[in-house]
């Protein structure tokens, strides 16, 4: 099956009807802005080197450069009498149609919501979508400071191939690594039910808790 990925991106809903995606707008850029204010999101190596926005118009216009041209989602979480809120942001970095490679990134989540297997949920179904259109390579790349995605995604099935050393260079001169993980299409049809089982704690026979 041939990768064929939309113009523009659907809206889905996950496994438990929690959460939403939808397509990133300007009207997210705000709310955004106020996550990535927050010290949590830095803790854990995010920017690609770049240096940490510092007031509102700063992390406005850092949210603007690095989304520009991306196709992401916004993640809402639903709430009673038919509201949401913004929670983060999950999508598309790279793709090719040719080697069926898509490169998934620019995650972002409310620390809030951490631990309370948000991204674990949002993740199961971003591959969904993607395997659906004809991807057969997911992959990403984990600065190797990151140790809460990078166990994430081992628990999801992903395989850490390596790590690219000395991959960029902090503001401040000091090198980065990032360690290189995918998951195949053929893989997937086995570890999606141990993938959702986890969501609610229940395990299928023969399969390991995540």
């Amino acid at each position: 099956m041939a990768l064929l990925l939309p113009d523009t991106l659907p809206t889905l809903q996950t496994a438990t009807g929690r959460f939403v995606l939808a397509p990133f707008t300007p009207l997210d850029v705000e709310p955004l802005a106020r996550l990535l204010a927050r010290d949590e999101i830095w803790s854990q190596g995010f920017s690609d080197s770049e240096a940490r926005p510092a007031g509102e118009a700063e992390l406005s216009a850092f949210v603007d450069r690095r989304f520009a041209g991306l196709q992401v989602f916004s993640v809402y979480q639903k709430l009673p009498l038919g509201q949401s809120r913004f929670v983060g942001t999950t999508g598309i970095t790279e793709h090719d149609e040719w080697t069926e490679r898509v490169k998934i990134g620019r995650t972002v989540l409310d620390p809030d919501l951490w631990g309370a297997k948000v991204n674990h949920e949002v993740k199961i179904t971003l591959l969904d979508w993607l395997f659906s259109c004809g991807a057969g390579r997911i992959e990403c790349d984990v600065d190797s400071r990151n140790q809460r995605s990078l166990a994430s995604l081992a628990r999801f099935g992903f395989t850490a191939e390596g790590t690219r050393r000395r991959s960029s260079r902090n503001v401040d001169g000091v090198w980065r690594d990032f360690v290189i993980l995918s998951l195949l299409t053929e893989e997937w049809p086995e570890l999606r039910p141990r993938a959702l089982a986890s969501l609610s704690g229940q395990t299928p026979a023969g399969l390991l808790a995540v």
